[in-house]
């Protein structure tokens, strides 16, 4: 029965690790919208105890959550209270497209609070809902959408006597918290199955610093090749295919003198450099010193000078 009880316990603590081990590459924004004018306003205290735990609830599972207050102010952006969903996506993958890595985020869970105050003939019933949508702002792709309403609502005295304005805000701020929490032991879960949905735990990175290796996910990348020519291309795309760290390495399109190609990895762009110019390298016909190399955000271009 020990012996059981030891397996059940290395099994659990296994899955517990790896799952760990993969959201901890991942980041991820959290943001209200509300659009909608049934919803609750963004600068309410509801609002703010909404994200705060949802934030809470990203952190304890071990996802790297960017503070949109924070992101706000480094690049003086500004989350106005009733703008289009749109918009708000459009402000993060403008975040995404910087050279601030401390700024961008791979998912973006965003949501909306939805309150209910029911008049029946001896008390109010109150009731709050809380419904989004999880982004890939890479592929911008929806992953995944929740809603959550718990069974139970909160009941009121129906005088405003016993309970004003003051008092409905505070118990509907007291209720969204509790919902929020439960809701972000579901989101969590349905994080996990989007991450290894898209990828994430196909590849391992290794931080060099620490020298501890840990999952990340893999990104599409713009690789555009300048004046090299057909054979030293095939030669360079097979290259990068026996890398073992390209997931995938598509050709887009060709011209005379460029081609542009597509790869996906979850390498890092120091990585990434050093995979192209070994690739480069192993090709007899081209002098590596002669090789232009740039790289921003999701952009490469490689350049023969010959």
């Amino acid at each position: 029965m020990k012996n059981i009880n030891r397996i059940l316990f290395f099994v659990l603590f296994v899955i517990f690790f790896h799952a760990a081990e993969v959201n901890a590459q991942t980041r991820v924004i959290i943001t209200g919208e509300d659009s909608d004018k049934n919803s609750i306003e963004r600068n309410s205290e509801i609002f703010k105890r909404v994200i705060s735990q949802l934030q809470e609830s990203m952190s304890r599972s071990n996802y790297y959550v960017i503070d949109e207050d924070m992101l706000g102010v480094k690049l003086g952006f500004s989350f106005n209270s009733r703008r289009p969903k749109t918009e708000l996506i459009e402000t993060l993958m403008v975040a995404n497209q910087t050279e601030d890595a401390t700024v961008q985020s791979r998912l973006a869970i965003v949501f909306a609070i939805f309150p209910q105050v029911k008049e029946l003939s001896a008390i109010r019933k109150l009731e709050v809902r809380i419904r989004g949508d999880v982004y890939d702002l890479e592929t911008l792709r929806p992953l995944a959408n929740f809603e959550y309403k718990p069974k139970k609502a909160y009941l009121i005295p129906k005088s405003s006597s016993q309970c004003d304005a003051l008092c409905v805000e505070e118990a509907l701020g007291e209720k969204s918290r509790v919902v929020a929490r439960e809701l972000g032991d579901v989101l969590v879960k349905k994080l996990n199955l989007a991450v290894e949905k898209i990828g994430g735990s196909s590849q391992t990175s290794t931080d060099t610093s620490s020298g501890s290796s840990s999952v990340s996910m893999p990104k599409t990348y713009n690789l555009n090749l300048i004046r090299i020519n057909a054979i030293q291309s095939i030669q360079f795309k097979k290259a990068l295919e026996n890398s073992g760290e390209m997931k995938s390495v598509k050709l887009l399109s060709r011209g005379e003198s460029s081609r542009k190609m597509a790869i996906e990895t979850a390498s890092g762009l120091g990585r990434i450099e050093e995979i192209i110019i070994e690739s480069l390298m192993n090709i007899d016909s081209i002098d590596i010193n002669n090789i232009r190399l740039e790289m921003s955000g999701s952009d490469i271009e490689v350049e023969n000078l010959d």
